[in-house]
């Protein structure tokens, strides 16, 4: 076997060992996988992406330590809102995000400071 083939051996078998150890991501459908939001994100691990289907949603959510979340609305913001029901925040991060953490796709609306 000549260096170059042993070498591209080589790489082929670290690959598939990466391959092996590293979790795909998941796409997570909601309410098709998962009926809430709120459980889609307790469900998530790292890197997958939530998809919600279009419609309205009135939700407090509390984004979990889980950094690389994306939490998309399949149909833009025109088709898919986050409603607060003037509550508190729809939507609260604390810890648990990156520069991979994504939210898009959502009209949030009827939510406010935790306190005011």
């Amino acid at each position: 076997m000549s260096r170059t083939s042993s070498l591209s051996m080589t790489g082929l078998l670290v690959a598939l060992v990466l391959l092996a150890v590293v979790p795909a991501a998941a796409a997570i459908r909601v309410p098709t996988d998962v009926s809430t939001i709120g459980g889609a994100l307790q469900a998530a691990t790292p890197g997958d992406t939530i998809l919600v289907a279009p419609g309205s949603y009135q939700v407090n959510l509390e984004w979990p330590s889980t950094p690389g979340i994306k939490l998309i609305g399949e149909a833009g913001a025109l088709a898919t809102i986050l409603d607060g029901r003037d509550i508190v925040q729809v939507i609260g991060i604390y810890t648990g995000v990156d520069t991979t953490t994504v939210v898009r796709g959502f009209r949030i609306q009827n939510g406010h400071a935790e306190g005011q």
